[in-house]
């Protein structure tokens, strides 16, 4: 797959409106029908609730650019708070730095220079509260079909805010005989894979664990050494449940954090979220062309 790779050293000096054009350029960069995109941020954050908000920009904002090319399924992925030999050691075909970064970070690669973004103040309050390892084991679950830029939000705040061990309930296919274009699921297996594959690029270090869940709670409702319970705004009382259950059972209640979602809102039944349901049925339509 050709990756193309942009490297941005503060993403809090950043304007958004000159990103969209970074993306753009990339573009010609991105012709092959399986071309994916990195976005590499050098700066540290400590902050779930700040990288939550930058996460939700940097993936909508690129998103954006790529739809203008009917990219809807092309793979992007941010990638943070890693050592800096980390990201030496990951093959792209163009790399897009800053043009007051050292280009000799990144030996062999081809190189494309970009101004700086901006350099304006912006106000970062939302930066305040520090939470990077809080937690030394968490949980979620959900289906993971053709995993999009909202799980990948969902698991990278996950990520973030675990130090040692990640479990992770994929949605098993007997639960999903009422999903809409349900003959385009992806097997259990290869969705279990997409999510292993992208936590192991996000953070190496962490130990993951995946199970199939067969029944509401999967196991958080019986894995009494979860601290935490990652949901999305729109899976909220799923959280609830767990806790009930939880209690019934005679174990510590979960820490509940909220991502949020990418793209609709509360009022309208998360109609304009970016959904698996969406990419199967542009699938759909794609092969009956």
């Amino acid at each position: 797959m050709p990756t193309v790779a942009i490297i941005i050293q503060s993403v809090r000096h950043v304007d958004f409106d000159n990103l969209l054009m970074l993306f753009q350029k990339c573009l010609k960069d991105m012709t092959k029908e399986d071309a994916g995109l990195d976005i590499v941020l050098l700066e540290h954050f400590q902050s779930s609730t700040y990288l939550d908000f930058i996460l939700g920009k940097l993936y909508s904002s690129s998103r954006e650019v790529l739809l203008t090319q009917d990219m809807f399924e092309a793979p992007v992925n941010v990638l943070f708070n890693q050592p800096y030999e980390y990201y030496q050691l990951l093959a792209w075909d163009v790399v897009y730095l800053p043009r007051d970064l050292d280009a000799t970070c990144f030996p062999n690669i081809h190189t494309e220079f970009y101004d700086i973004l901006s350099n304006k103040e912006v106000d970062w309050s939302k930066e305040s509260m520090r939470d990077e390892n809080i937690y030394s084991v968490s949980a979620l679950g959900g289906t993971f079909d053709h995993l999009h830029d909202g799980h990948k939000i969902l698991l990278s705040i996950a990520a973030f805010l675990t130090s040692h061990r990640l479990i992770i309930g994929v949605t098993d296919q007997e639960l999903l005989q009422n999903k809409k274009f349900k003959e385009l699921l992806q097997p259990f297996e290869y969705r279990c894979e997409g999510v292993k594959k992208f936590l192991c690029r996000i953070k190496p270090v962490l130990r993951i664990e995946i199970v199939p869940i067969r029944d509401v709670c999967g196991p958080t409702g019986t894995v009494p050494e979860i601290e935490s319970l990652i949901v999305s705004r729109e899976t909220v009382s799923g959280g609830e449940f767990v806790n009930k259950t939880r209690k019934s059972k005679g174990l510590k209640p979960l820490e509940v954090h909220v991502v949020n979602v990418l793209g609709g809102n509360v009022e309208d039944g998360w109609k304009e979220k970016m959904s698996s349901t969406e990419l199967r049925r542009r699938a759909m339509k794609k092969d009956a062309r």
